[in-house]
């Protein structure tokens, strides 16, 4: 019988229909509230004493398993059920909100980020239980609803529940194999400061010819921009890297096994990399700031000979352990006063700090190992202490002090917040099957 004729596993494939079906973009609160029910009574279905907690716009899921026999281990899962808008709709091949099932692919918007991985592990869980006759630990979910509009009020859930989260692991919330096939295994990801800045320089716009004795907005802004950042990346904040958390001897040994990605043949890159380390150095443990877009003067077609009179941009500085936000804006503004650029407005966005462990305990070190003997061995494993993007583990972390590890079912072309975001099926179908070999180590030891 082949694995998908496995009645769970067809089971797993209908709620994951259901999953996708619902549109839960948290950037336009829509199917918000009834994404949160419907995880609710799948929870519930699966045997989790669930609640929902709607102290906020976006509910948060939490549930809890216990197995008949006490046991004194605990894994939290956690996940989000928001999805970023499907924008473009153009470049979709089918629709995004519609799972599409071809020989080898699960395609719409939530299966690589995150909704596969949410089912994968439910469905793993169900598995161990028809073959064992009962859960091998005290399992809980937290399941928010605004990861993608960087979780705004989970702090402020869990400043009044966070007692509930207390476990041993958290299963966070994706994960893929990267681009040489190897399983991806994390420990962390970089914190986020997103900002803006914004230039005027006139009453009006003004004439080009003026342009002998007037800058525009846009030469403003630019200039202040241009103060941000050394060719080679270097950020030049006073202070921006006095809290910087360095690598510890583990973490940088972690990285130095990792396989170097070719990114310039992976992207067609037309630009040099910044390696002042190396490509995974630079991923796991560099702070960043990135222009994520500018908007000044005239982007008809044509020709508008003008000086513009505004000009706005966005960007985010990524972070590392340590590093506050709210401080590194501080800096910032204090920053662009002291170069001669007062009149640039500088507003805060969002923010969020970063988190990294080094991948080492012995629940972990299971999980590593369960990895390598699923996969194909010790080559056939990534170990990385922190990916380079970004999410709440800092918070989750605070609350229920436990080791942080993201796996799961994507792969290095899933297409994550991109049109027709897919993944693959054997993923799916083998990342099951390791969980529930993982959770039958974890109930011997």
């Amino acid at each position: 019988m082949s694995k998908l004729d496995d009645p769970l596993i067809q089971e797993s494939i209908e709620e994951l229909k259901q999953y996708i079906a619902l549109p839960s973009v948290s950037a336009k609160h829509q199917s918000i509230n009834e994404t949160a029910e419907f995880l609710k009574k799948l929870l519930t279905d699966f045997g989790a004493d669930a609640t929902i907690w709607n102290d906020y716009k976006h509910p948060v899921v939490f549930a809890e398993a216990k197995p008949e026999k006490p046991s004194k281990t605990t894994i939290l899962i956690y996940n989000h059920y928001d999805v970023q808008p499907e924008e473009p709709i153009e470049l979709w091949n089918s629709d995004p909100f519609e799972l599409k099932i071809t020989d080898d692919k699960f395609i719409g918007r939530g299966a690589s980020d995150c909704k596969s991985d949410l089912i994968s592990r439910i469905t793993a869980l169900k598995i161990y239980r028809q073959k064992h006759g009962d859960l091998p630990c005290n399992i809980k979910f937290l399941v928010e609803g605004e990861e993608e509009v960087a979780s705004e009020h989970l702090v402020d859930y869990l400043k009044k529940y966070g007692d509930k989260l207390a476990n041993d692991l958290i299963i966070w919330e994706s994960g893929s194999k990267n681009e040489h096939e190897q399983f991806s295994i994390t420990g962390g990801n970089k914190g986020i400061l997103c900002f803006e800045l914004s230039a005027l320089s006139a009453d009006i716009d003004l004439h080009s010819s003026l342009a002998a004795v007037v800058d525009s907005a846009t030469w403003r802004l630019t200039k202040a921009i241009d103060a941000l950042r050394d060719t080679d990346g270097t950020i030049k904040v006073p202070g921006f890297y006095d809290d910087v958390v360095e690598p510890s001897e583990r973490e940088k040994e972690l990285v130095a096994k990792t396989i170097e990605p070719d990114l310039t043949k992976k992207w067609g890159l037309k630009v040099p990399l910044l390696k002042n380390e190396s490509v995974n150095y630079n991923l796991t443990f560099k702070p960043t700031v990135n222009i994520e877009g500018i908007i000044s003067g005239w982007e008809g077609e044509g020709v508008k000979t003008f000086t513009p009179k505004a000009a706005v941009a966005k960007l985010e500085f990524r972070l590392v352990p340590n590093q506050d936000p709210k401080d590194i804006f501080d800096k910032l503004t204090k920053h662009l006063e002291s170069q001669g650029f007062s009149d640039v407005s500088v507003k805060y966005l969002l923010g969020e700090r970063g988190y990294r462990w080094d991948l080492d305990s012995p629940i972990v070190n299971t999980l590593i190992q369960t990895a390598k003997d699923f996969y194909g061995g010790e080559d056939a494993v990534e170990a990385l202490p922190s990916s380079p993007g970004t999410g709440p583990m800092y918070v989750v972390n605070k609350y229920a002090q436990a080791p942080i590890v993201s796996i799961g079912v994507s792969y290095a072309k899933g297409g994550a917040h991109a049109p027709n975001e897919n993944i693959r099926i054997k993923d799916y179908l083998d990342f099951i099957d390791f969980f529930d070999e993982f959770l039958a180590k974890i109930n011997k030891e």
